[in-house]
């Protein structure tokens, strides 16, 4: 089990590293930091809908492959 610990872990700095630091750079570069800050409120409309079944679509695959692999090495 500690194994997986330090698996989950690798990911997820692996992915803080190469896709959260550049967007957020990205989005205070170019302007778009300041417009999501001057929203009042979070929507789910268009976009953000997709974007929320995209990501739980994906965290089910991550999840139903570590299934997997623990029930492999039984």
């Amino acid at each position: 089990m500690e194994r997986i610990s330090r698996v989950w872990a690798a990911l997820v700095a692996g992915f803080l590293a190469s896709v959260l630091v550049p967007a957020v750079a990205w989005a205070e570069e170019s302007g778009v930091a300041d417009v999501v800050r001057k929203k009042k409120g979070v929507s789910f409309g268009g976009f953000g809908l997709f974007g929320a079944i995209c990501c739980l679509v994906v965290v089910a695959i991550i999840v139903i492959a570590v299934v997997m692999v623990m029930k492999r090495k039984r």
